[in-house]
């Protein structure tokens, strides 16, 4: 073993499977909508199938490139995450997919979850921090997770989709078996 060889730390591997496994079921869910469908508010408060992949995207590079990483940004708390309707929703997801995916992960998998974030935006959210990176992580597991189940309930109503863990993707009501 030289002296730069990092290994992968367990519990931010687990944490890294967890994330992706949200970020693939959130890709999942969305598929076989079409524009029109993924861009129609689904809530009162206007937010659609759309804008949540977008926010989805948009935080899990914040808080694994950013903050776990240690890639300062320019960060406005105020600023909108949502969607640019000029950008096709398959684009949209497949950069979701990106921000777990195996270069995204070997950036960080070796940092030990008992460390300390590499960034933070200090002064963000009224004072609110996570101290480790295992807390960052699980900050952006329940998150995502949150968002994947508002996406399931939003694909129901639009078109009676529901996420079947035993095929791993969305089955329709009348559709093949």
């Amino acid at each position: 073993m030289t002296l730069n060889e990092q290994h992968p730390d367990p519990v931010t591997i687990e944490l890294l499977d967890w994330i992706q496994q949200t970020t693939e079921h959130i890709y999942g869910s969305a598929q076989g909508l079409t524009e029109t469908q993924v861009r129609t508010p689904v809530a009162p408060s206007g937010w659609s199938i759309a804008g949540l992949v977008d926010h989805v995207r948009d935080s899990t590079t914040f808080w694994l490139h950013n903050v776990v990483a240690g890639h300062p940004m320019e960060f406005q708390e105020d600023t909108a995450w949502d969607n640019d309707p000029d950008v096709p929703f398959a684009a949209l997801l497949e950069d979701l997919r990106r921000t777990t995916d195996a270069r995204a992960r070997a950036a960080v998998e070796h940092i030990s979850s008992e460390s300390a974030p590499a960034w933070w935006p200090e002064g963000a959210w009224g004072g609110y921090r996570q101290s480790t990176v295992r807390g960052v992580l699980l900050h952006l597991f329940n998150d995502n997770a949150a968002h994947t189940g508002q996406l399931d309930i939003a694909r129901e109503h639009i078109d009676g989709g529901v996420w079947d863990f035993g095929r791993n993707g969305i089955r329709v009501p009348g559709s093949e078996t």
